[in-house]
């Protein structure tokens, strides 16, 4: 199936490693002109050796002002955008009561201030391409109460709103999607495994099984299978898919989403 990616310029946001990397390979092979972005130089050119990216841009997005940069740098260099899938950090684990306000302030700063940064810089760049798509990468916790991860599941939401406001404003020259992964084997999975298995007195191992074990498919996700929906929804194939939330988590939703 060709998926018309050949020469379309895309920017994966938080992309040096995890799920974003794994995003920038499976673009990169099908014929994307692709830039990485990261806050670490170093990083950021290791991850597009690695992949076959052409290039990559690097600020802090947790800075006002620092995805609106990534943005237009990525623009700048590749002559335009037709791609941009936006992909932040997340918060402090903790139920809402347990986090302090600086940590609630810094997760603001973290996932929704720069998703919502980074899509107003984006969209005059996509509506240019004619067949824009822009991807957002939130998380369980905006469609299943997820006590451990609240300040996921209130900024996280709110990216979710937006994409929806902005699949209506920006089509029909922008498709405007929501893609939500479950547990996937990347780094920042390994930390919240860390940070669970410190909570709960047990070994990380003990933790990570149990989670596969809680997956109706008996695993935690390879960062490829999440990388090969998103691809999908970036391509020429995706053109009737607008303001959709697509759950990619081997059914570990429980509720009817």
């Amino acid at each position: 199936m060709d998926l018309g990616l050949t020469g379309k310029r895309a920017l994966i946001l938080g992309s040096t490693s995890g799920l974003g990397l794994a995003i920038a390979n499976q673009l990169a092979a099908e014929g994307a002109i692709v830039a990485i972005s990261g806050r670490d130089s170093d990083r950021a050119a290791k991850a597009v050796a690695s992949c076959g990216a052409k290039l990559a841009v690097t600020g802090d997005m947790t800075i006002r002002g620092g995805a609106e940069r990534l943005v237009n740098d990525a623009a700048k260099a590749l002559g335009g955008l037709d791609i941009i899938v936006i992909n932040t950090g997340g918060g402090s684990p903790g139920g809402l009561l347990d986090v302090t306000s600086e940590a609630r302030d810094k997760a603001y700063d973290i996932m929704l201030r720069p998703a919502l940064e980074a899509a107003s810089a984006a969209a005059p760049h996509l509506k240019k391409s004619l067949s824009g798509r822009m991807i957002f990468i939130t998380a369980r916790s905006i469609v299943e109460a997820t006590p451990e991860l609240a300040l996921s599941s209130v900024f996280r939401s709110g990216v979710s709103a937006a994409a929806r406001s902005l699949a209506l404003e920006l089509a029909p020259d922008v498709l405007v999607n929501v893609i939500i992964p479950g547990q996937f084997d990347t780094p920042a999975y390994g930390r919240f495994a860390e940070w669970a298995a410190k909570l709960e007195g047990k070994e990380v191992d003990v933790v990570r099984a149990a989670d596969a074990k809680a997956n109706p498919l008996g695993r935690l996700g390879k960062a490829d299978e999440f990388a090969d929906v998103v691809t999908f929804i970036c391509s020429a194939r995706s053109s009737f898919i607008n303001g959709s939330v697509i759950r990619v988590d081997g059914g570990s939703v429980t509720g009817f989403h």
